[in-house]
């Protein structure tokens, strides 16, 4: 029997509605490909709530269904499982469905509709519904393509968010450099007056040497600023090595004034590669957070 099991998260009982995604998506959208488009009854074990429909948020790989009177009353961690009951009604339970009769077919679900109410419209209607699912099915890897192509073009647009790319390579700057390992982020650096400050995006240790190596990150082209902010750090570092050993000496770090500078960008141009290459800048091209080109090449020794 096909259904979709459900854990409920907080957020989702603020907002009284549930989302999918992921392979969760997957599963829902394959199962639930008739009822999207359409209104439908949810049935529940808090009662029945007519007039509900799926949002279909194919470029998210996300598919929300919203009831503030169901989903608001339930417990961050419930399990429920939601499975289709006709063609114009959806069931949530709390217990798992059981392996009974086989589903009804989409015919049989026609049939029954037209005997309940004779209704030439319905015919139609589930006539389309059912050609439409056809279509699906025949389009499936088409459909595959489709969702992992969408799926890459939103990493490209959200690794033009500065922040989110900051947050990413934290995580997984050693996809850019293998070298790096991360030991601060954002660090304050100032000169004697206190209105004199400036903040790398990233100090990393270089694991082979344990030297030091300043990771700057430049995304739509913001990297105008980038032979001054080069000439700042250098000057700032060479002339504070002791401190910043002395800062890091649990990560067994030797900065010396042979420290490096990186930087990862998702648009290059040739004044931007003109400075790096003249200042053994090392340049990395990020492309959607999957293809890494070095551009300018890091070099460890």
């Amino acid at each position: 029997m096909d259904y979709v099991k459900k854990k409920i998260a907080s957020w989702e009982i603020k907002y009284g509605q549930i989302q999918m995604t992921g392979k969760s998506y997957e599963i829902a959208k394959r199962i639930f490909s008739d009822y999207i488009g359409i209104t439908f009854e949810l049935t529940t074990f808090l009662g029945d709530f007519p007039n509900r429909h799926f949002i279909n948020e194919d470029n998210r790989n996300s598919l929300r269904l919203a009831c503030s009177p169901f989903f608001s009353k339930l417990d961050e961690g419930d399990i429920v499982y939601i499975k289709p009951i006709d063609v114009n009604k959806i069931e949530i339970s709390k217990e798992e469905p059981l392996e009974t009769a086989e589903q009804p077919k989409i015919e049989e679900m026609r049939d029954k509709a037209i005997k309940d109410d004779g209704s030439e419209i319905t015919k139609v209607i589930i006539d389309v519904v059912k050609e439409n699912k056809i279509l699906r099915e025949e389009n499936e890897d088409l459909i595959k393509y489709k969702d992992r192509l969408e799926k890459y073009q939103n990493l490209e647009y959200i690794f033009e968010d500065e922040k989110f790319m900051e947050d990413w390579l934290e995580r997984n700057i050693h996809k850019a450099i293998a070298n790096l390992e991360i030991i601060d982020r954002q660090i304050v650096i100032s000169w004697n007056e206190s209105f004199m400050r400036n903040k790398p995006d990233f100090f990393c240790l270089d694991k082979t040497t344990r030297e030091l190596v300043i990771v700057e990150n430049k995304v739509r082209g913001r990297h105008r600023k980038v032979g001054t902010q080069f000439l700042i750090y250098s000057a700032w570092a060479k002339r504070n090595l002791a401190k910043i050993n002395e800062k890091y000496k649990d990560k067994n770090l030797k900065a010396t004034k042979s420290f490096k500078f990186v930087i990862i960008t998702d648009t290059t141009d040739e004044r931007l590669e003109a400075v790096c290459e003249d200042n053994k800048i090392a340049l990395i091209l990020i492309d959607g957070g999957v293809i890494f080109e070095e551009i300018i090449p890091y070099f460890s020794k």
